[in-house]
């Protein structure tokens, strides 16, 4: 099993119905995966699915995970992010990113073709912001940010997961 259908199984498991997101070339697998196990509402721009996904929780009281892809597509879902950590409301985001192997090279503007790390940039208003390392703590990263999402006064936790991990096997 690759991780990107262990993570759909995760949130399936933890009674994630729904997920609201924009599909790109860094979250292919992740949005795939995570579509044979609940309904994904596809919106036209990351900012109206970070929103969703938080309006989701204050109608229904469950998590819908926010699926973005790198670069700017997870620039845009900070607004829903500061909302969720204004109003104390539980979020995950899981963002796609560029390979692994580009996080560890040298850069001036961006990781690999359009890439960063989403997780400097919000680490001022969520809970926890991780970005996967290795295939095989994938799966503990994301208990991780589910917990924290929950715990003690809640809030956004956000998970960003490169491509080559997101389709490697064996979690």
């Amino acid at each position: 099993m690759i991780v990107a259908a262990a993570i759909a199984e995760y949130l399936a498991k933890r009674g994630c119905t729904h997920a609201f997101g924009v599909v790109g070339g860094a979250n292919l697998a992740l949005f795939s995966e995570i579509a044979k196990k609940m309904q994904v509402v596809s919106v036209h721009h990351e900012q109206a699915a970070s929103l969703s996904a938080l309006y989701y929780y204050k109608t229904c009281g469950r998590i819908a995970p926010v699926l973005v892809t790198a670069g700017g597509g997870s620039a845009n879902a900070i607004t829903g992010v500061v909302e969720a950590y204004m109003d104390s409301i539980p979020l995950l985001v899981l963002s796609g990113n560029e390979m692994s192997k580009w996080f560890s090279r040298p850069h001036s503007r961006s990781i690999g073709f359009q890439g960063f790390d989403p997780t400097e940039a919000v680490s001022w208003c969520t809970k926890l912001a991780i970005s996967v390392e290795k295939v095989s703590d994938a799966l503990l990263d994301l208990d991780m940010c589910w917990q924290d999402a929950f715990e003690h006064r809640q809030g956004a936790v956000w998970l960003d997961i490169p491509q080559d991990i997101a389709t490697s096997e064996d979690v």
